[in-house]
């Protein structure tokens, strides 16, 4: 199967395929040995997709984006990554590795918590009244702010330069707390949501600016506002977007899929860890 001789693949027709390369012992036998590339990896998605796909991996979530309480917002992975070799040659462990996540934090998920992995696929509505999937730069952060939240966008804006150019501990120190004492609870008192920052006397503080920015937006610390995801060598990963916390219901039933992944962990892997396990 080729892009040029084949019609353009459906969110449905290309969960199918992903589900086939990642998890091969869930197919059938005539599936499991066609190795087949559909595609060359790395072809641009316009010749591929119908529309775009963007992706996200999670693990105690099949319905929503982002499970954590009071969560709006999501970053996920765009459609070139979907059609690169990423998912074509790499296994279920390997895609992980490639995506940013640790192998102490997959062995903890796989083996510890014995949490299951999954890959949500999804196609977000298109229309002048929907909010696009932006391009997690400082100007897609920007404009998804005033699609978003257009109250706060006037006080952002005003500390945008500080915003863009102060590591978070700089605010921090203005604040008196760590961010991430801030997050850790959207019941508290120190959770800048939306709601609190618009209420607060104006000019709203620096601090408070960027309060807004890690609790409701989930900028944290390694936001580089280049759009793309980092390595832990230091490298670039791959293209990042922001989008709104979307779930099933959202986009209904065709728009929306989740693929188990199984995860094999290396014996490498598992004995480095092992006196996690219990």
């Amino acid at each position: 199967m080729s892009a040029s001789h084949n019609p353009k693949l459906t969110l449905q027709d290309f969960a199918k395929l992903v589900e086939r390369l990642c998890n091969p012992s869930t197919t059938d036998a005539a599936e499991a040995d066609d190795k087949s590339e559909p595609f060359q990896p790395g072809t641009d998605w316009h010749d591929i997709l119908e529309k775009p796909i963007y992706g996200r991996i999670c693990t105690n979530t099949t319905s929503k984006l982002a499970a954590a309480p009071g969560r709006k917002t999501a970053f996920v992975f765009g459609p070139e990554t979907l059609v690169s070799e990423i998912f074509m040659t790499k296994s279920p462990y390997e895609i992980l590795l490639h995506l940013g996540f640790l192998p102490e934090y997959i062995h903890l998920k796989a083996c510890v918590q014995k949490a299951n992995y999954w890959i949500i696929l999804f196609s977000p509505k298109q229309g002048p009244n929907q909010v696009p999937v932006l391009p997690a730069t400082w100007d897609g952060l920007k404009e998804f702010i005033s699609k978003c939240y257009p109250e706060a966008c006037s006080s952002i804006k005003n500390h945008w330069t500080a915003i863009q150019t102060k590591p978070v501990e700089y605010f921090e120190e203005q604040a008196g707390f760590k961010f991430i004492q801030a997050v850790s609870d959207p019941s508290k008192p120190l959770y800048m949501s939306y709601e609190k920052f618009i209420s607060l006397p104006t000019p709203q503080k620096e601090w408070e600016a960027r309060c807004f920015l890690y609790c409701e937006l989930r900028i944290f610390e390694l936001f580089s506002g280049d759009g793309v995801t980092k390595n832990t060598d230091g490298t670039d990963g791959e293209r990042e977007y922001i989008c709104l916390n979307y779930d099933k219901e959202q986009l209904g039933e065709g728009n929306f899929v989740a693929i188990p992944l199984k995860i094999d962990v290396p014996d490498n892997v598992k004995d480095k860890f092992k006196s996690e396990e219990k």
